[in-house]
């Protein structure tokens, strides 16, 4: 399953960004007509990041930083080319003693930044996430190995120092990563019309009945349905569900540990309630899939199979569904704040 779409209306920082907070895994390139670029992401960590366009090697760095000289960084080269087996420069330069372990990550780590400061800049182009898994050693299927930082580097660290470095260099327009530090507060975005429909159409193939909830501080609040037209007022219905995160649930567990959850439902008051809600009757297989943005908002859907008690189909389509509705209100709540903010400077003397 992939996530495609064009960096004038996506930008990079926001996409991975929304991927950290979710914890995915996977890989993203970008394209555009003079370049290409590459991250991948483990459970929402940047591992590595490369671009066309930035073409500083790592023994360069390395000497220009005066970490090893020219001649330690020749002999390394030389025991590279030599080697029977394949080995990263690196290795073989904390080996011969003339870096440490720690010098070694903190280079890797800063070249992560520079190549990731690079791509949030693009403001045209395409980008696709595919998720997949990212080896947690050994063989990254990347060229440049030198530059994978195994244990992976915090995503939102990495957008902070990028976005830093940007503001100091000179005026741009405004990323949406800068508005993570501008305000505070949490918003209660509304979820557009057609992400609702797209999103419920989708679950309809996967579940017999579900309910697709808001996440607003504290509370998970119904915003839609789907297969519960038998009831009276059924849509009515749907958005008087209102379930307390603070309870156990099979609800507030998924957003918990930010995680899909499928089987049958545990006896919890909350889920009883849940269930009273969509009808009384209790399923054999369930299915929760959350997509948490940021400051406790987000969005949540819950699915089963009641009445047919069939096996729920593959969870795969419901939950990108929610990757995109999620993209598209994390998109406007990044919009209201810079505009919040543009009129809070205007104000300025």
């Amino acid at each position: 399953m992939s996530l495609a779409g064009r960096l004038e209306e996506i930008e990079l920082a926001e996409l991975l960004h929304f991927l950290a907070l979710n914890s995915r895994t996977g890989k993203v390139t970008l394209s555009r007509r003079d370049a290409h670029g590459l991250v991948l992401v483990r459970q929402g960590r940047i591992v590595y990041a490369a671009s066309s366009s930035v073409r500083e090697t790592f023994g360069s760095m390395l000497v220009c930083q005066g970490l090893v000289t020219p001649g330690d960084l020749a002999q390394a080269l030389e025991l590279q080319h030599m080697s029977a087996r394949e080995r990263k420069l690196g290795h073989i330069l904390v080996d011969m003693g003339a870096i440490t372990e720690g010098q070694l990550e903190e280079v890797v780590r800063q070249q992560t930044g520079l190549v990731v400061q690079e791509l949030c800049r693009w403001r045209t182009g395409y980008f696709r996430f595919e998720v997949g898994p990212v080896a947690s050693a050994g063989d990254f299927g990347v060229d440049a190995e030198d530059f994978v930082v195994t244990a992976g580097v915090a995503t939102d660290q990495v957008l902070l120092e990028a976005m830093t470095r940007m503001d100091e260099e000179g005026p741009a327009a405004p990323a949406p990563s800068t508005a993570l530090a501008i305000a505070s507060g949490p918003l209660a975005p509304a979820l557009r019309a057609e992400a609702t429909v797209g999103l419920l159409r989708r679950a309809s193939a996967v579940v017999e009945r579900g309910v697709l909830l808001l996440l607003r501080g504290d509370e998970a609040q119904g915003a839609g349905q789907v297969g519960l037209d038998a009831l009276p007022e059924a849509d009515e219905l749907a958005r008087r569900v209102r379930l307390p995160l603070g309870e156990p649930s099979v609800v507030a567990e998924a957003v918990e540990r930010r995680e899909s959850w499928k089987g049958p439902v545990p006896a919890t008051p909350a889920n009883d309630r849940l269930l009273r809600l969509l009808g009384g009757a209790r399923p054999t297989e369930a299915l929760v899939v959350p997509m948490v943005l940021r400051d406790g908002v987000g969005l949540v859907f819950y699915g089963d199979n009641v009445p047919s008690s069939r096996p729920l189909g593959p969870t795969e389509d419901v939950e990108w569904a929610l990757l995109e509705a999620g993209l598209a209100m994390e998109r406007d709540l990044l919009d209201a704040r810079l505009r919040d903010f543009e009129r809070a400077r205007g104000f300025r003397p």
